[in-house]
């Protein structure tokens, strides 16, 4: 989940980024003293929450709201503020929570499980391609040991279902080499090394193969890349021409979600 925090007085953002650090729900948190800034943030996209201090000089937290509301009505406010006064204006720009001031993690947690429905997927795996590789599970980031083991999970997330045969895969994992009976051999103990890693994170499940071809079970898993190509409108906002970007062989497909992105 990204989200913004705003509040004019300095120690307050402090204190929240503070109380937010270990958060696992929390992929991205951004704080702002102002909020036409953070007004002019939102508008690169992305954003899944907004967490608005009421009382600011320059722009009004309930202000600031609606024109968030206006960029993305999908974007959830939580007002935070010490006066409960306020609490009928923050229902009237359809608030998803208030945050009295001073709160607890506790009480962030609980205005952020209301956003959940929007922000986290149902999957437990999320992997992410733009503008480079991820994984997680349940929230928490998936280590795989060994590069290339890394490099091939991610080359099964770009195949998706049409999945990869041995042959392709060496010329994207190992272009240096020939495909000759040791670096297949090579190739297999890789792959191993992935199924291995992925069954003991409990999503053993998310790869397969069938024939002469290794595949990414695409229903399985919440993805950046797949959401992208399905004309995701949020998603596309994300995207700024950077595409798995550790990898050489990614640039074909960056260069098809680049067209998609500048086709129109």
């Amino acid at each position: 989940m990204r989200i913004i925090y705003v509040d004019d007085e300095l120690p307050a953002l402090d204190n929240f980024r503070l109380t937010t650090a270990n958060f696992v729900e929390l992929k991205e948190t951004y704080v702002f003293q102002d909020g036409r800034e953070a007004l002019e943030f939102a508008r690169q996209g992305g954003i899944d929450a907004a967490f608005l201090d009421m009382e600011m000089p320059g722009i009004h937290g309930l202000e600031l709201a609606k024109e968030l509301k206006a960029l993305d009505p999908r974007i959830r406010v939580i007002f935070v503020t010490a006066y409960t006064e306020f609490a009928l204006d923050a229902w009237g720009v359809d608030a998803t929570g208030y945050l009295l001031k001073p709160y607890t993690a506790a009480d962030i947690r609980k205005e952020l499980a209301k956003c959940s429905w929007k922000a986290l997927p149902s999957h437990r795996v999320v992997i992410e391609t733009i503008p480079s590789f991820s994984i997680t599970v349940d929230g928490i980031p998936l280590h795989i040991s060994g590069t290339k083991t890394r490099e091939m999970l991610a080359l099964l997330v770009d195949r998706g279902e049409r999945g990869v045969t041995v042959g392709e895969a060496i010329s994207c994992i190992w272009p240096e080499r020939t495909a000759d009976a040791a670096t297949q051999s090579l190739y297999r103990m890789t792959y191993k090394r992935l199924a291995d890693a992925l069954e003991n994170a409990g999503i053993g499940h998310i790869i397969a193969a069938s024939e002469n071809r290794r595949y990414l079970k695409v229903d399985e898993v919440d993805c950046d890349l797949y959401r992208l190509l399905g004309g995701d409108p949020q998603t596309a906002r994300i995207y700024r021409g950077a595409y798995l970007q550790e990898y050489d062989w990614a640039e074909e497909r960056n260069g098809q979600l680049h067209w998609m992105m500048n086709k129109n």
